[in-house]
């Protein structure tokens, strides 16, 4: 309760800062709002908010892809080139974000989906996820994360089926990274 109520007074001055400096609403600061109202039992205003950070980072990213064009050069050295390319190997171009926001975005939202007795909404949101961009995705969290959901709502038969296809999706896009006491197979 006090390390709450701490929290939120440091949200409070961050939106303040934030509302001077930038005029705009970071998606961290989001992120943090959901994980206050997480802390506070409200999960479905917090799920709002962890799918609202993650609206924001989708649409930051759109406009930056779309503004974009080869026009000029390819060389970044070259005064022509686009300063919005010169990150284009960055994981989280077009969001003002950490690289592991988004995955940290659907894990939140799907524990608001499971303690709201959503379990399968809180599946199929990580599953989407996973679809999109199984390489930037499907981290060992997530994995780990998804195939708990399925030991809670599946049979054992059903669930080991789940897994083992969550387990050939890392192989079949080489994230030889997550480890396989992930995807808790005994």
């Amino acid at each position: 309760s006090g390390a709450i109520k701490a929290a939120e007074t440091v949200q409070g001055d961050v939106r303040l800062h934030a509302a001077k400096v930038e005029g705009i609403v970071p998606v961290r600061q989001i992120v943090n709002d959901g994980l206050i109202l997480f802390a506070q039992s409200d999960y479905e205003l917090a799920a709002q908010r962890f799918r609202e950070a993650m609206e924001l980072q989708q649409s930051v990213s759109a406009d930056i892809n779309d503004s974009s064009t080869l026009n000029s050069t390819d060389d970044p050295s070259s005064p022509g080139y686009p300063s919005c390319w010169k990150d284009l190997d960055s994981p989280t171009i077009g969001f003002d974000a950490d690289s592991s926001l988004t995955v940290e975005c659907i894990n939140n939202l799907s524990l608001c989906l499971l303690y709201s007795g959503q379990m399968r909404a809180a599946v199929h949101e990580m599953e989407s996820l996973i679809r999109k961009d199984p390489c930037e995705h499907l981290t060992e969290g997530m994995a780990f994360n998804l195939c708990t959901l399925y030991e809670l709502g599946s049979d054992g038969e059903e669930c080991t089926k789940r897994k083992k296809r969550l387990q050939r999706v890392a192989k079949r896009f080489f994230l030889h990274d997550i480890g396989v006491e992930s995807f808790r197979l005994n």
